[in-house]
């Protein structure tokens, strides 16, 4: 009686070991501080040049492979050369200054494969210089699909690679869309 006991401990004990190597990296709630970069497409590259920041994210699981995610983020852009004026409620000839944005957004990523991601947010961009580039509005609406890949360093420790389309409505109430694709790297360990 004693012996099938000790096996069927051992039966579980290993099922559970088994399935645990299965579950999708992280399998718990995870916390990543990441370096951005931002490379601006149509209205905002008129302007921009490109951007960097910093960003702090929050992986919470739902099930093995979905997670719910929470990003808050800082992102500077560096003005190009011609951009004199350039933006709708600039004064003429005067340079603006960098762009300074603070993200704020939540959304859901799902792991397709073991390290493979697809990733989804929305939330609102926080103009942190409305004055020192004319802006209208100090807030816009903001979504970003992205896709990355999580590689396991050691003992629940991660980094997590990824590529993002971002686009943010216009800070100037003209209908345009602020769009960049952007890469970000970060180093995440479980909780």
């Amino acid at each position: 009686m004693k012996k099938s006991i000790y096996l069927l401990i051992a039966f579980i004990g290993f099922t559970l070991g088994a399935k645990a190597q299965n579950v999708a990296i992280p399998d718990t709630t995870r916390i990543s501080l990441g370096i951005d970069g931002g490379f601006p497409n149509g209205n905002l590259s008129n302007s921009y040049n490109f951007g960097v920041g910093a960003s702090l994210q929050v992986d919470v699981p739902l099930t093995e492979k979905l997670y719910f995610t929470g990003n808050l983020g800082y992102l500077s852009f560096f003005p190009n050369n011609n951009n004199i004026g350039s933006n709708p409620e600039a004064i003429l000839n005067v340079k603006v200054a960098n762009m300074n944005l603070l993200p704020v957004k939540i959304g859901l990523k799902y792991f397709l494969i073991r390290g493979f991601y697809i990733q989804a947010e929305a939330g609102e961009s926080l103009l942190i210089n409305k004055s020192a580039i004319y802006a209208l509005n100090t807030n816009a609406f903001t979504y970003a699909p992205q896709m990355g890949i999580v590689f396991k360093l050691h003992h629940h420790n991660y980094i997590d690679g990824g590529v993002r389309y971002e686009r943010t409505q216009s800070f100037y109430g003209d209908g345009a869309y602020n769009n960049m694709f952007a890469v970000r790297v970060a180093y995440s360990l479980n909780l």
